[in-house]
């Protein structure tokens, strides 16, 4: 993808203070871990957990977990986050089950995930919300349901997570070593790890990566990132240029970050892409020297 099309893909963002996502953060963040528990106890586990990990689907607007193996035929469950909406896909990616979780509580949602694994020919008593790390409590843990009611919220995060997949995808191209692009179900960010040197095991000892986060410790807000590992623990941050936008910080974590505050400052698409792809442009070329690359 060129930067010409990123631009002319990129949504244009709404100036609304970023902090007021957070209901539909909370409720996209709790309800794709049906899809990621449907990855843990389906999907081949590997050492690094990308079998619980999603994956943004442009046309269909979609986070969309691995796909399920089954000899009736593979299927895959997903979420249309503007909508609050979980979603079964078979083989050819055709919607084949619909659940919106408004006014849904979970065990509303677990019994239908259920009702789907069991139609595709799956033993659907292996299904639990064995959740194996830690998510911020949301009330809905406690029986409270869903509630899709700001609809302009979940549209907003949709966009972002659009864009930040659109200027991902671009620099994880660029290094034939990037993972793919992809969200975490754990602290849900959609990110690219880059690993740039190796060791005669093949293990990486030094890489960086790049990705769009939730409100953290390290922003309030919704915010790109930017972050190197070095095992030789070598990769200091000092005396370093200022980045065309955004800051770089040590707490808590040594890298650098764009908010979105600052991004929506732009009321154009074409100057908001711009700003993200210029401070992840900068802030790669900073990192691979920092890493001594």
């Amino acid at each position: 993808m060129s930067l010409a099309s990123i631009k002319s893909n990129w949504s244009l963002l709404s100036g609304n203070d970023p902090k007021s996502l957070a209901p539909a953060i909370e409720q996209i963040h709790r309800g794709v871990q049906f899809i990621a528990m449907a990855g843990k106890h389906y999907v081949k586990n590997v050492p690094d957990d990308s079998h619980t990990n999603l994956r943004w689907l442009p046309q269909e607007e979609v986070l969309a977990g691995n796909w399920i193996r089954e000899r009736k035929g593979n299927f895959r469950f997903a979420m249309r986050s503007k909508e609050l909406t979980l979603i079964v896909y078979n083989a050819d990616m055709k919607p084949t089950s619909e659940f919106p979780l408004h006014d849904k509580t979970n065990d509303d949602a677990l019994a239908w995930v259920k009702s789907q694994l069991a139609t595709y020919g799956k033993d659907a008593s292996l299904m639990k919300m064995d959740i194996h790390y830690d998510i911020p409590p949301h009330k809905t843990d406690k029986g409270a349901p869903y509630k899709f009611e700001i609809p302009s919220l979940f549209e907003e995060m949709a966009k972002h997570r659009a864009n930040s997949n659109l200027a991902l995808e671009y620099f994880a191209k660029a290094h034939k070593t990037a993972s793919t692009t992809r969200t975490w179900p754990h602290h849900f960010d959609h990110g690219v790890y880059i690993p740039m040197t190796f060791d005669d095991a093949g293990n990486a000892t030094k890489s960086f990566s790049i990705g769009m986060g939730i409100p953290d410790p390290a922003s309030e807000e919704p915010y790109y990132y930017i972050t190197t590992w070095s095992q030789a623990g070598d990769n200091h941050y000092k005396d370093l240029e200022a980045l065309p936008h955004g800051k770089w910080i040590q707490e808590p974590f040594n890298g650098a970050v764009l908010k979105v505050s600052e991004i929506v400052k732009s009321k154009s698409a074409a100057q908001q892409s711009k700003m993200v792809m210029d401070f992840l442009k900068a802030g790669i070329s900073a990192s691979k020297n920092i890493l001594g690359l």
